[in-house]
């Protein structure tokens, strides 16, 4: 019954989480569809019958056969009329007298193998198109089937007259043993035949009415009902969005939910931060984290200073922390640098090092500026002191309180009031080589050195599946922190840093931090969506 649910839910899921983009679909063809039958022309049928059973009579009588149209024969009149054997003729002629809406009509002949009617439907822009096209169409098959039957019939009737004047050519004279001339009875028995022959030929031609058209065509209008049209457009929408948005999901190959993003790295996660438009914002004119983010980064620094996933050195020195990500835009310099700020609010020493001299970003992110960086350092151009800078003094991430009082829904005893401190320490300029230069005995000392400085050290590497640089780091760290975002990582990308950690030398994998997080699976997973603030004044309202 589980797993029933659980495939249903799979399912559904990609649907759902689309379900205003589907709906928006859905109104947006209703709306084009009524508007577009709305205005519209209508379009005119006409129809008018020929009746094929007089000629079969008047065939007949004339030869004593029976008296109804053979179907292959009424099979054969309906293909005519719907051929451009009578289709050229007609447009001709109707060109001819001006009307050019009933040439661009439609035509189509029907008929039933049990009656001797053939049924001639046309349509057209305007009625009296749609009545001139039905008219002249049973008009022509009418002159074309008397042309045909009058040529018939006088062609019979010309080989008979030519018989019997043959005939009646003075015959040979014989004499028998009378002495008198005899004529030839057969002669005159086929002459007798002949002369009645062509009496009944010129009486059929004379008389022949043939097909007949069974009244005049009548225009009926085809109106098509906007409204109707709309909702059958709207529910065609709907369903042909949904089809599209799971085909996607399905193509989308991107990690959509925690415990996927749990599977593939095999750790669990440490915090979940929701989306937010702009996660660093400047509330007194200095860079501090979201709201919504602020409980779960504090969430994620208590996690890494009294959790006992974290392997500490020997010698029990401060953390090193290398935080890496599968792809670029994982959000994970961002992440790097609201945990600093928050680390330091909580009163650590925090020192950021950004081991990245591709994309280097930490000095705009902490407002950082200096001429030298980590490259410097590792090249020996200038000492750490020199080069290590001290971002301002930390903004309180919440709203100043008294002692024992609560801000942002956690004790004032427990948060500082903002005796820490970020430093951070730039990529700096281009290198020649990354990861030789961060392969370098000089980068372990380096690391040595801050740690010995700082209660944190953060380590910002560039994604390793895109160039190496961060492998080198991964040995000489406490522990490592996977960054991910739901939307933007692909599970192959994910997967092949998972393997890459299992096969390279590197310190323990700490646990992954996942960004912009949709609310419903935040909560499913049993994190608290809602930030302190706005739990603290549902509580005082429920009191």
């Amino acid at each position: 019954m589980n797993d029933t649910t659980t495939d249903a839910g799979s399912i559904l899921a990609p649907i759902w989480q689309r379900k205003w983009l589907i709906l928006a679909v859905g109104v947006l063809v209703a709306v084009c569809t009524y508007a577009y039958y709305k205005g519209k022309s209508p379009t005119y049928s006409a129809s008018t019958q020929l009746y094929l059973g007089a000629e079969a009579e008047q065939q007949g009588s004339s030869s004593g056969g029976g008296k109804t149209v053979a179907s292959r024969s009424l099979t054969n009149d309906v293909g005519v009329l719907n051929s451009p054997i009578i289709g050229e003729s007609v447009r001709r002629r109707l060109r001819a007298e001006g009307d050019l809406a009933a040439v661009r009509g439609k035509e189509k002949a029907t008929a039933s193998a049990a009656s001797d009617f053939i049924t001639i439907t046309t349509k057209a822009k305007t009625a009296k198109a749609a009545v001139s096209l039905a008219n002249t169409y049973a008009l022509e098959f009418i002159r074309r089937d008397r042309a045909n039957y009058r040529r018939n019939i006088t062609e019979q009737l010309e080989n008979a007259t030519a018989q019997l004047h043959r005939i009646e050519l003075p015959p040979p004279v014989t004499k028998g043993k009378a002495g008198k001339s005899t004529t030839n009875a057969s002669t005159t028995v086929a002459a007798a035949n002949l002369a009645t022959k062509i009496n009944q030929l010129e009486s059929s031609l004379a008389t022949f009415t043939g097909a007949q058209q069974v009244g005049k065509a009548q225009a009926t209008a085809l109106l098509a009902s906007p409204k109707k049209n709309a909702i059958f457009g709207f529910v065609l929408g709907i369903v042909l969005a949904a089809i599209a948005a799971y085909a996607l999901s399905r193509l989308d190959r991107r990690l959509r939910s925690l415990a996927d993003i749990e599977a593939i790295f095999q750790t669990q996660i440490l915090a979940a931060l929701p989306a937010v438009r702009s996660p660093v914002l400047r509330p007194d004119g200095r860079r501090a984290p979201a709201k919504p983010l602020l409980e779960p980064l504090r969430r994620l620094h208590t996690t890494l200073e009294l959790g006992d996933m974290l392997e500490r050195r020997p010698s029990g020195g401060p953390r090193t922390i290398l935080f890496l990500s599968a792809e670029a835009g994982d959000g994970k310099s961002t992440l790097i640098a609201n945990l600093a700020r928050v680390q330091s609010d909580a009163g650590a020493r925090v020192a950021v090092v950004e081991a990245d001299f591709r994309r280097p970003t930490q000095a705009r992110l902490l407002d950082a500026g200096g001429r030298y960086g980590l490259a410097d350092v590792l090249a020996g151009k200038v000492p750490l002191e020199e080069a290590m800078q001290t971002v301002g003094a930390p903004a309180h991430l919440g709203v100043s309180a008294g002692p024992g009082e609560s801000v942002g829904g956690v004790s004032t005893v427990v948060e500082s009031s903002g005796m820490g401190s970020v430093s951070v320490l730039v990529g700096g300029g281009a290198v020649a080589n990354p990861p030789a230069l961060l392969a370098g005995s000089a980068m372990g000392e380096l690391l040595r050195s801050v740690a010995d400085e700082f209660d944190y050290v953060l380590l910002d590497a560039p994604p390793p599946l895109e160039v190496s640089d961060a492998i080198p780091l991964m040995p000489a760290v406490d522990g490592i922190v996977m960054v991910a975002r739901i939307g933007h990582t692909r599970d192959v990308s994910a997967k092949r840093l998972a393997q890459l950690l299992g096969r390279t030398a590197s310190a323990p994998l700490l646990g992954a931090v996942v960004n912009c997080v949709p609310r419903r699976d935040i909560e499913r997973y049993g994190f608290a969506w809602a930030p302190a603030e706005a739990g603290r004044r549902r509580k005082l309202i429920g009191r």
